[in-house]
């Protein structure tokens, strides 16, 4: 039987490219302890925003363009941390510092919404505590399309708070407390 998509391996790969001066980060615009590096490959897009320890990467969340959620945007999320550095909420910091750095520019981009989705082996209880603490506390059993292997779908929707879009209260409009009329 096939294995699940590894994100220890993208990790890995990034990290030998970071190394090799094949890729050069950004600061991220919120965190500036924030690294972000954007490509396309095979012309799909990719963001991977890293925490460092000088060149050592030590926590690595990857955001991929996959299918629409309700004609929103999607990403699917993969997540890893170096075993040197795990058990220290690396990978809960990485991903809520990432969303909140997509959520940023893609506000200024003018996107409203977008949706986050990370399908995690059911057997990986390192995981599916991130995705339940960064990403939605009702998951949905699969089973993986690609290897066949039980699993749980995390998706959240990342909307833009009616604040961030200058919403005004009408005129004569009161709320009270409990936010009705």
């Amino acid at each position: 039987m096939a294995e699940m998509t590894d994100p220890s391996t993208a990790l890995t790969s990034f990290q030998q490219a970071l190394l090799g001066g094949e890729i050069e980060l950004q600061r991220g615009a919120l965190d500036p302890n924030l690294y972000v590096y954007s490509d396309n490959p095979e012309g799909v897009a990719r963001l991977t925003y890293v925490r460092l320890d000088g060149k050592t990467v030590t926590a690595f969340a990857s955001f991929v363009i996959c299918d629409p959620i309700d004609g929103t945007p999607c990403f699917q999320l993969g997540y890893a941390v170096p075993e040197a550095y795990r058990n220290r909420g690396h990978a809960k910091d990485v991903v809520t510092a990432a969303i909140a750095e997509m959520r940023h520019g893609f506000k200024r981009a003018g996107i409203p919404a977008f949706h986050v989705e990370a399908i995690v082996g059911a057997d990986n209880a390192a995981s599916l505590r991130v995705a339940e603490q960064t990403i939605s506390t009702s998951p949905t059993a699969i089973t993986d399309q690609f290897s066949g292997v039980p699993a749980f779908q995390y998706v959240r929707q990342i909307a833009q708070a009616a604040t961030d879009w200058r919403f005004k209260k009408p005129a004569g409009l009161r709320l009270s407390h409990s936010g009705t009329r």
